[in-house]
């Protein structure tokens, strides 16, 4: 099964980084602003951060709301499932408290349907999420979400990180390109979800967990199965 897998895998991430990355990496070079002015300008900032032996992808992006609105979105898989991810097929939550889940999630990646994984994730103070893989078929999926309140907490800047090891004889070189095309156009997504539910554009998924308690004064989450609803003082 793994060496169908890597044969499907090389080719999508050598076509991704062809016709993604390389044009990414020209726009960089040729950029001569500050990281907070590309920001500003609504780039997502795509790098590189070492953590002991391993490389972590990292993306970052500006968002016109404060924090408590961007973690309820953020933190909940059924937003990515119905609104953010597209490639997210499936997703069961095997295990649902305040400041940690189980969920089962059911990918559909360039020629390899149905790819199937188990993650854990740590919810920190509507501030931080780290998460790793407990089962499925990677051999190590790792990272975190953090989220930091700028512009005296008006906007928040959103920092996704990530490793992956999918355990095939693949250089981690190409899965890092391949993770760098993707990881954009995720956060650009989730940028866009947050800001069309804070306009009133478009309304909250009714489903969540959890960990998206801590939301917008004057709003409470209750559980998997209910809506974000109004609460008075």
């Amino acid at each position: 099964m793994f060496d169908t897998v890597w044969r499907r895998l090389i080719p999508a991430l050598l076509l991704a980084f062809s016709v993604s990355v390389l044009p990414l990496l020209a726009r960089s070079s040729a950029s001569h602003l500050s990281v907070e002015e590309r920001l500003q300008r609504g780039e997502v900032i795509v790098g590189i951060r070492d953590e002991g032996t391993s490389k972590f992808v990292t993306g970052t992006v500006l968002i016109n709301e404060p924090p408590e609105r961007v973690w309820p979105i953020m933190v909940n898989p059924f937003e990515f499932l119905n609104k953010i991810s597209p490639r997210m097929k499936h997703l069961e939550v095997v295990k649902d408290q305040a400041e940690l889940s189980v969920l089962k999630i059911t990918l559909d990646v360039v020629l390899i349907p149905h790819f199937t994984y188990v993650v854990e994730s740590k919810y920190e103070n509507g501030a931080r999420v780290s998460f790793r893989r407990v089962s499925g078929i990677l051999k190590d999926f790792k990272g975190a979400w953090e989220v930091s309140p700028i512009a005296d907490g008006s906007k928040t800047a959103l920092t996704y990180s990530m490793y992956v090891d999918p355990g095939f004889p693949v250089p981690q070189w190409i899965v890092r390109e391949g993770v760098k095309c993707e990881l954009p156009r995720t956060l650009e997504a989730l940028r866009t979800r947050v800001n069309a539910v804070c306009e009133g554009a478009q309304t909250l998924e009714p489903r969540t967990i959890l960990a998206a308690a801590i939301a917008r004064p004057g709003q409470v989450r209750h559980s998997v199965a209910e809506p974000m609803v109004e609460t008075t003082p």
